[in-house]
């Protein structure tokens, strides 16, 4: 499994800004607010590639607890993620979720972790994906 460490502040040219996104496409905070203000995510748009990013819907604006998306569509969304990279392997896919801290989403960092894992039952987690190093142990170990 490829990995980086800390934040991810630039990419380098093949690079795309995976990140996690609301039902409405309102990228207001954390990765998603960077998504839109530093790697071409487009507000409005919840999923998919925008610019050079990508973004996961894991968040439901209308709803009022959290987590309010469900595991299964996350897998979904992270399946079509991998089948995404594989078609455009040139491209390198970090992941912004890290293995400490907090989750705007409401899912716990090992939540996630397990949600990525998962995806790859049905698909192949693909060499073009890069996770946080304390992210892909928590994938690792499950």
């Amino acid at each position: 499994m490829n990995t980086y460490k800390g934040m991810i502040d630039s990419l380098p040219e093949n690079g795309i800004f995976v990140f996690g996104s609301n039902t409405q496409g309102r990228h207001g905070k954390g990765a998603a607010l960077k998504a839109k203000n530093e790697f071409g995510a487009i507000y409005g748009q919840s999923w998919g590639r925008q610019g050079s990013s990508y973004a996961i819907v894991t968040k439901d604006l209308t709803k009022t607890q959290h987590p309010s998306i469900k595991t299964d569509k996350i897998i979904g969304q992270i399946e079509l993620l991998y089948s995404y990279s594989k078609k455009n392997s040139e491209l390198d896919f970090y992941v912004v979720y890290s293995g400490k801290g907090v989750n705007l989403n409401g899912y716990t960092p090992k939540h996630m972790a397990d949600m990525f894992r998962l995806a790859t039952r049905r698909i192949q987690m693909p060499e073009n994906i890069i996770f946080e190093e304390e992210f892909a142990k928590l994938i690792e170990n499950g």
